[in-house]
């Protein structure tokens, strides 16, 4: 811990506006009222395959693009909020802006998701044997000095009390930057990206793993990680983010734009 938080401590002040935060009671979540008022949280009728909201528009239980990609290959996904607006705003500043202990309130939010899947009736939760995360490359991880899936994944797994394996994958090629890729560009260049730590969790990989990232947008990255666990002998495999797109067929509308780092650090701070 940065000696600084024992007299500035972080969970104080809103991690978006900087706003002193109230009396807490126990609440790990620094965000304030407002900033959290400005964020579209998924409560309401959402995706059966990876959680996205789905639009007005949308009579069926799956959203469009799920519907364009019938062979995806993890079971369910759940997501906190839409990627827009302040949502996406928190995001870039952790993981573009040098702001990595965003990620605790970030999983915060994400354990409440998660909880809040809770069966209304018995109470019970889905079981998960073992937590994993999207790894970055080796390069991109240097360079930033911090990996936000797994910094995520930490903090989700310390709130939900299931055991998050640093070795469950990592990343053994190096790709390109995703922004600009098409949803098949983006497959393409993630095949055969990710290994799985076989040799070291064999025995986790027949039961049922929850996989995290940070953002979901056309569910490639999720997808190739979650081929790679399915083909190392996971029973199933499910997908918890923060933040994921709208719900819009391929080649309508526009999805959410992605700066870059040198463009996040032209701008400054916020």
């Amino acid at each position: 811990m940065n000696p600084l938080d024992f007299l500035f401590p972080r969970d104080l002040y809103c991690v978006s506006c900087g706003r002193p935060l109230p009396q807490q009671g126990g609440e790990d979540v620094a965000l304030c009222h407002r900033c959290a008022g400005e964020i579209e949280w998924i409560n309401g009728r959402s995706c059966l395959k990876c959680g996205r909201p789905l639009s007005a528009e949308n009579h069926v239980d799956i959203c469009r693009e799920c519907a364009d990609s019938p062979e995806l290959p993890f079971s369910r996904g759940y997501a906190c909020a839409l990627y827009s607006g302040r949502a996406a705003e928190i995001v870039r500043d952790m993981k573009y802006r040098e702001k990595s202990w965003y990620a605790d309130t970030i999983s915060a939010l994400m354990a409440k998701k998660y909880f809040s899947l809770a069966d209304p009736d018995t109470g019970e939760l889905p079981h998960y044997d073992l937590i994993a995360a999207v790894p970055m490359s080796s390069t991109k991880r240097e360079s930033r000095g911090y990996d936000q899936a797994a910094l995520l994944a930490r903090g989700l797994s310390r709130r939900i009390g299931v055991p998050y394996h640093t070795n469950a994958l990592s990343r053994v090629r190096e790709t390109d930057v995703m922004s600009s890729l098409s949803a098949g560009e983006r497959r393409q260049n993630l095949a055969y990206a990710f290994s799985a730590g076989c040799d070291k969790i064999e025995n986790a990989f027949a039961g049922t793993i929850l996989l995290v990232d940070d953002v979901y947008t056309t569910g490639s990255s999720v997808s190739a990680c979650a081929e790679t666990l399915i083909m190392a002998g996971a029973g199933r495999v499910d997908v918890i983010v923060f933040a994921i797109g709208a719900d819009v067929r391929r080649g309508e509308g526009r999805p959410a734009v992605v700066e870059s780092p040198g463009q996040l650090r032209a701008k400054g701070p916020t």
